[in-house]
């Protein structure tokens, strides 16, 4: 790709439009700094930063950094030069683009006109095909991480079946948990193995090369259609799930860290396919709530952090009853609420909200059924 049409696509794309036009909620903290939720992984501070003079972003979190092709190319899992291709021929630019002058080229997206960037969503080829393409791609790599990892070591297990999370042998077995047992032998295994292009393009290991999970050590499948198509890892180090006890000024850890293709999905979604339609459904926040619900016989989904969905997300429980059970707390109510005014939208129907949690004077879910378990006994 000439470096010409390089550097058209960049004086084109505005990346606060294109942001937007992402999904992201931005909030102006100046003519020049915009900032919101980092999308490439899971977070509840605003680490992700755009910058209006530069056209450029940086995570201060996970350290995702770059221009607006940068950008594009890490939202849709594409290598730089298929982001450079795709939105060269959204843009209308062509291989020949050198002969032409800016004057010319009037039906091309300028910074300073947002409606370019509406007009080259509207052009890309759908949200499908680039989830199919994710869905394509990790699979084989997450397959052989898990096989390497081989289950959860000992520290791990008594963690999980410890009273405060309350998951049995058969459930951490049933969602294919598995831990990081050493990271720098996991790093040189996967590096041995494929390509550090691709381990890139999947957040696996970051823009300094560093493995993602050294601390964020058990890790969750995230499965649709029966493939893997991303991962989280859990905060654990040393027997501790508080990641503040890690954290200092400069650097903090995540209690939850992604790899790419997370957005929006629903964990446990494949159990969709198995329920006839007008079953309950539970929407949980989070892996864990959504275990123990299917742990204690419920047919649960889990949004990856309580404003990861869209609508597209909540279309896909349309045709159940649905059960909002989102944590016992300012966020978790107001994002349950979001979501039952778009089933409502959608359907013309009503969502229920788990109003147990509020009665025990709970938190979440979890701690729900564990102080059911505890009067039981």
């Amino acid at each position: 790709m000439p470096y010409m049409i390089i550097d058209d696509i960049k004086s084109r794309l505005n990346i606060i439009t294109l942001a937007e036009s992402e999904g992201l909620k931005l909030v102006k903290q100046s003519n020049r700094l915009y900032k919101t939720t980092c999308c490439f992984h899971n977070e509840t501070k605003a680490s992700l930063t755009f910058y209006a003079d530069t056209n450029t972003f940086n995570c201060f979190a996970c350290q995702a950094n770059g221009d607006a092709i940068n950008f594009y190319a890490k939202r849709h899992n594409l290598e730089n030069k298929e982001a450079i291709k795709e939105l060269a021929g959204q843009l209308g630019l062509q291989k020949g683009y050198q002969r032409h002058t800016r004057n010319t080229t009037s039906d091309l997206t300028r910074k300073d006109e947002p409606r370019g960037i509406v007009s080259l969503k509207e052009h890309l080829k759908g949200k499908e095909r680039q989830l199919k393409r994710i869905q394509r791609q990790p699979d084989d790599i997450y397959r052989a991480l898990q096989e390497f990892c081989d289950g959860i070591d000992q520290e791990t297990e008594t963690y999980l079946t410890s009273e405060s999370r309350g998951l049995t042998a058969e459930t951490i077995k049933q969602f294919g948990i598995f831990s990081i047992k050493d990271y720098k032998k996991t790093k040189e295994f996967l590096l041995n193995k494929f390509s550090f292009e691709r381990l890139r393009e999947i957040a696996l290991i970051d823009s300094k090369n560093r493995f993602s999970f050294t601390k964020n050590k058990i890790v969750i499948p995230v499965i649709e259609d029966g493939k893997i198509v991303a991962i989280r890892g859990r905060f654990f180090n040393k027997g501790i799930s508080d990641p503040d006890i890690f954290s200092y000024k400069t650097f903090s850890y995540p209690k939850y860290k992604s790899t790419a293709g997370v957005a929006d999905r629903l964990f446990n979604s494949d159990i969709l396919k198995t329920l006839k339609k007008g079953e309950q459904v539970f929407l949980a926040e989070g892996e864990f709530d959504t275990m123990i619900l299917e742990q204690y016989g419920k047919h649960a989904v889990g949004v990856l952090g309580v404003s990861n969905y869209s609508e597209d997300t909540i279309k896909r429980l349309n045709d159940f009853e649905l059960q909002i059970c989102f944590d016992n707390d300012e966020q978790g109510k107001k994002e349950a609420d979001k979501v039952a005014r778009i089933f409502n939208r959608q359907t013309g129907r009503i969502a229920y909200f788990e109003t147990a949690l509020r009665d025990a004077g709970v938190k979440d879910i979890t701690e729900l059924f564990i102080k059911r378990a505890k009067e039981k006994k």
